[in-house]
């Protein structure tokens, strides 16, 4: 069972019961309590649930802190089974020794979950994705600053594109709001201007986007379709979309 697999297992095992012992939870995807305990850290810095002493409660995802939106605990529980996919072809392209650049978003963080290839070095603005790394010895980690964007966990601002234009990766994930025309689309100003110094600065972008947001345009444009090397969806997309964007599309 992969890791992300596990993770949303236990999860929905959460959300159904609201609340688990640590020895439950590890009978019932058949790992060790340890193995549990580390999942249970993870589920708990991307905010989906919290740890007490020995188990956990599930955190309802329709308010955050201060009664804020949680949006990126929402993105996780959506479209999962085809997020899963998507992360996976995502992270059989990474290569030991690669230097990889992850943006934020729900299906970049399925794929940061799912990358085993190491050594690595991984460059990222997302708080969750760093925390999955933090502990890895075999992770290079470096953490970009600036402002940070509370409902996705990401970093944005003049820090954190100043740090980027000095950095050079091998291969770039990143996710948008949408694809309309021949142009990318994100919801946040800030979060769009990381992303197109982002793009300058790796050798391969890959976009993962689930088919439902093709046709849809937001409020800035990222980039236009001719920069991006390859975007990966999947098997919702039209034949419209299919033929449009031809050698360019991965679908899963």
């Amino acid at each position: 069972m992969l890791i992300v697999e596990r993770q949303q297992r236990l999860l929905e095992t959460l959300r159904r019961q609201k609340a688990a012992q640590l020895d439950e939870l590890a009978r019932q995807v058949g790992v060790s309590a340890s193995t549990v305990r580390r999942d249970l850290e993870r589920l708990e810095e991307q905010g989906l649930v919290q740890r007490t002493h020995g188990g956990a409660v599930y955190v309802e995802q329709d308010k955050g802190p201060r009664g804020q939106t949680t949006v990126l605990a929402e993105r996780m529980g959506t479209q999962v089974d085809a997020k899963q996919a998507l992360g996976a072809y995502a992270a059989s392209l990474v290569q030991p020794h690669m230097t990889v650049l992850l943006d934020g978003g729900s299906t970049v963080l399925f794929a940061a979950q799912q990358i085993v290839a190491r050594p690595l070095q991984v460059v990222t603005n997302s708080v969750p994705v760093a925390n999955l790394f933090a502990d890895d010895d075999d992770v290079e980690l470096m953490l970009i600053g600036g402002s940070l964007y509370p409902r996705s966990g990401v970093l944005v601002g003049p820090i954190a594109t100043g740090c980027l234009a000095d950095l050079h990766a091998n291969l770039m994930f990143f996710s948008v709001a949408g694809i309309y025309g021949e142009e990318c689309y994100n919801q946040n100003l800030a979060m769009a201007q990381v992303e197109q110094v982002m793009l300058r600065q790796t050798s391969q972008s890959v976009l993962l986007m689930d088919s439902s947001k093709f046709g849809h345009k937001s409020l800035t444009r990222v980039c236009g379709l001719e920069e991006v090397d390859q975007i990966v969806t999947d098997g919702g997309i039209s034949e419209e979309w299919r033929g449009k964007l031809g050698e360019r599309l991965r679908v899963v």
